[in-house]
């Protein structure tokens, strides 16, 4: 079934079976017709490390960058989805940590969009990751600024 005209492809498909492998070989699928259009994903931060992941990208034309929110998400079921029960624990969330996975249709416009989030002041909710390695590098500034926290609070606070 043909597509609505559209500009961005924006979606939060299910994480359940294999729906994001299909979601990501169809906005991969017929390059380069395909890779020129625009999309932004909120999937599981674990996505970019799939095989089916990398074997897109290193197969087509399209290098997205990510938006890495730096509070976690949370998700609110549809009222009624869930049966009721004591602990409301796990009402309001997602077992999984996501972030936005986010193509601009080449690589000139991802450049410029990565460039007015900064100058728009979208740091102050998300980190910027142009590249998988820019999202490993991020990863360890957290949590070597983890150490860090735990360690003054541990030196301030006798005995540790």
């Amino acid at each position: 079934q043909p597509y609505p005209t559209y500009d961005v492809l924006v979606t939060n498909p299910p994480y359940s079976g294999d729906h994001v492998q299909k979601l990501m070989q169809h906005v991969m699928s017929d390059l380069p017709t395909r890779g020129k259009d625009a999309w932004c994903l909120l999937m599981p931060t674990y996505v970019h490390k799939k095989d089916y992941f990398k074997d897109l990208i290193n197969k087509g034309s399209c290098q997205p960058f990510y938006l890495v929110p730096k509070k976690r998400y949370v998700y609110k079921p549809p009222k009624d989805f869930r049966t009721k029960k004591e602990s409301d624990v796990h009402k309001k969330s997602s077992p999984f940590v996501s972030m936005w996975y986010i193509w601009g249709g080449s690589n000139e416009k991802n450049i410029k969009l990565m460039d007015a989030y900064r100058r728009q002041g979208g740091m102050k909710n998300c980190e910027l990751a142009r590249s998988k390695s820019a999202l490993r590098d991020l990863r360890r500034k957290k949590r070597q600024l983890t150490r860090w926290v735990n360690f003054h609070i541990c030196d301030s606070i006798k005995p540790c």
